[in-house]
């Protein structure tokens, strides 16, 4: 049983380094499930980010990180963490153009 525990620790340490997001670019900034659109863009701009796209999920944004320092103003504002806008964080496009 320990060897598993420690199985999924360490994977979920390899996958979670996988997806940190480099900077400064396009970085999804996750928020809660209660967090709206326009109350998650409202702390992208306020943290200095400039605003890229929504993604697929309500409670994720995609902005451009302009510094090292933006994660940290977005946590302090509500951002719970930050992934790479890849896959299911990545940004809505316009299909029809």
């Amino acid at each position: 049983m320990p060897a598993l525990i420690f199985s999924g620790l360490a994977a979920g340490i390899v996958l979670a380094g996988s997806l940190a997001p480099a900077e400064p670019g396009p970085v999804a900034v996750v928020f809660t499930p209660a967090t709206s659109e326009a109350t998650a863009w409202a702390v992208i701009r306020a943290a200095g980010g400039q605003l890229v796209a929504p993604t697929r999920l309500g409670n994720i944004v995609v902005a451009y990180a302009p510094d090292p320092d933006f994660q940290q103003r977005a946590r302090d504002l509500g951002a719970l963490f930050f992934l790479k806008a890849g896959g299911l964080c990545a940004p809505l496009t316009d299909q029809a153009s």
